[in-house]
C-alpha cells in the first residue's frame, strides 16, 4: 500500500494542496516548489489576489505564453481543471535558457523541454502553476504533476494579502485616532504617533479569522495610544515596582537581532533567544538594555530573576497537560490551553525533570509558538519525523511563530535535535 500524499499549505493559507510523499516540497517567497524524487520534473505555484475591480479577470488572461516560452512548439490547450471557479492550461515544448551561436547549433541537438502550465481561479485568489520537465518526456510524470493540481482545495474565507492588510490596519487607525499622525512604514510596521506597531503577528492572527479583523487589531491600536501617555513612572519603573513580574519569554534570535536589538536578552538554542517582558495581565512589555543598566543588572542576574518568577508563575497557574501514547512505545504530550509562558517553560531545568518522569531521559520539543509546545520521546524515529512536520505546519501558521525546529532535551540540557540519517 502506498504511502498517503502530504498536504502542503499555501501561501497566506489561500489553499492547500497534496503531493506524494517522494516529491520534494519547499515553501519561498510565495511560491510552493515541488520537485519528482528523480529530479526530472518540478511544479512550481504562484499565488496572488485578483486586480481591483467588480469582476474577476478570466484565469486564461494571466497565462502570457510569450512572455514565459519565446520558442514553443506542439502548443495545445488542456481540459478545465475539476477545482476553482474557472481555469485554463496549455501544453507543449519550449527552448529553456539562453540561445547559443549559430554554429554551435550546427553541432548538438536542440534542447527542447516539456511544459505544462494552468491558472486556476477561485473568488479572487488565482493560483498559477508551471510544470517543468528537464529530460525525455514522462507522461507518468505528467500525470502526477495534472493530479497534484487537482488536489487543490482552496479557503473558503482567504485573508486578503499583506499589503491589503496594512492598508486597513491604516485606515482603521486614522480612522480611531485622528488626532495622531499615522503612516505607513517599511518591513511591515505603521507608525502611529510616537510608536512603531509591526504588523506580523497581527497578520497571523487575521489569516485564522478575517472575517475579526477589527476585534483583532483595534484592541493593539487602543493599547499603543495608551502606552503613548504613560508617565515615566511608568515607562522608567524602579526595579522594585515590577520585580516580582519579570518574565522571560523566548524569541527567534534573528528577529531579536535585527529588528529590536535595543531589548535586553541572551542567545539560547536552535536559533532563539531568551528575552525578558514584564507582565501587565493582558499584555506585557520588554525591558530595554537601558533599563537594564538603570536596575544595575546584568543579562545573567536578569535571566536568574525572571526564571525565579517563571516557577512561582506555574506553581500559581500548573500547566496542565494531554498525554497521547503508551507505555511501551512513543509518548507525547502538549499543554491542555495556551499560555504566553508555555515556551519559556522550555527554560526550568525543574521543568525537565517532570517532563522525564513521563518521557523517560531523552526526548524530543517543538515550540513552533509562544503559546504552545509539544513532546515527545524518542521511541520511534516515524513518531518524531511526524512531529517534525506538524511543528513545522503549525510554526507557518501560528501567532508569535518561534521556530520549525526540534529541540533535544537531555540531562545537561537542551540542544537541536538532530535525527540520525
Amino acid at each position: 500500500m502506498s504511502s498517503p500524499w502530504r498536504q502542503q499549505i499555501g501561501p497566506n493559507q489561500w489553499y492547500t494542496v497534496s503531493h506524494p510523499p517522494s516529491w520534494l516540497a519547499e515553501t519561498q517567497d510565495g511560491t510552493v516548489s515541488l520537485q519528482s524524487p528523480d529530479h526530472c520534473g518540478a511544479l512550481t505555484l504562484s499565488s496572488f489576489w485578483a486586480p481591483a475591480g467588480d469582476e474577476p479577470p478570466p484565469a486564461e488572461r494571466f497565462i502570457d505564453l510569450d512572455q514565459l516560452f519565446l520558442k514553443r512548439r506542439n502548443v495545445r490547450r488542456l481540459k478545465a481543471l475539476s477545482v476553482g471557479d474557472d481555469s485554463a492550461g496549455f501544453d507543449g515544448e519550449a527552448r529553456i535558457g539562453k540561445d547559443s551561436p549559430w554554429w554551435q547549433r550546427l553541432f548538438r541537438r536542440t534542447a527542447w523541454r516539456r511544459f505544462r502550465i494552468w491558472c486556476v481561479r477561485c473568488g479572487p485568489v488565482y493560483v498559477l502553476a508551471l510544470y517543468l520537465q528537464s529530460g525525455d518526456s514522462d507522461r507518468e510524470l505528467e500525470t502526477v504533476a495534472g493530479m497534484i493540481l487537482e488536489s487543490i482545495e482552496f479557503n473558503e474565507r482567504p485573508a486578503e494579502p499583506p499589503q491589503r492588510f496594512a492598508e486597513r490596519v491604516l485606515a482603521l487607525a486614522r480612522k480611531k485616532f485622528p488626532l495622531l499622525d499615522c503612516q505607513p512604514e517599511a518591513d511591515f510596521q505603521l507608525r502611529l504617533g510616537d510608536s512603531r506597531i509591526n504588523l506580523f503577528n497581527f497578520y497571523r492572527s487575521y489569516l485564522n479569522a478575517p472575517d475579526q479583523f477589527e476585534s483583532i487589531v483595534l484592541p493593539a491600536l487602543t493599547t499603543v495610544v495608551q502606552v503613548q501617555e504613560w508617565g515615566s513612572h511608568q515607562t522608567q519603573p524602579e526595579l522594585e515596582m515590577v520585580r516580582d513580574r519579570i518574565m522571560p519569554m523566548l524569541y527567534p534570535i534573528d528577529v531579536w537581532k535585527e529588528r529590536f536589538p535595543q531589548f535586553a536578552g541572551i542567545p539560547w538554542v536552535g536559533g532563539l533567544a531568551v528575552l525578558f517582558v514584564v507582565d501587565e495581565r493582558q499584555a506585557y512589555w520588554y525591558v530595554r538594555e537601558d533599563l537594564r543598566d538603570k536596575w544595575e543588572l546584568d543579562d545573567e542576574g536578569l535571566h536568574e530573576l525572571a526564571l525565579a518568577n517563571l516557577e512561582r508563575y506555574f506553581e500559581e497557574r500548573p500547566m496542565e497537560f494531554t498525554l497521547a501514547g503508551s507505555e511501551d512505545g512513543p509518548r507525547l504530550l502538549v499543554p491542555s490551553r495556551p499560555d504566553a509562558y508555555n515556551s519559556a517553560r522550555l527554560l526550568s531545568s525543574k521543568f525537565h525533570t517532570r517532563l522525564r518522569d513521563v518521557l523517560g531521559p531523552l526526548f524530543a520539543v517543538g515550540v513552533p509558538s509562544r503559546d504552545f509546545l509539544v513532546a515527545i520521546n524518542l521511541d520511534s524515529a516515524e513518531a518524531v519525523d511526524q512531529v517534525r512536520r506538524k511543528v513545522e505546519d503549525d510554526y507557518a501558521q501560528m501567532d508569535h511563530p518561534l521556530s520549525d525546529k526540534l529541540l533535544l532535551v537531555t540531562r545537561d540540557g537542551v540542544a537541536e535535535f538532530l535525527p540520525t540519517l
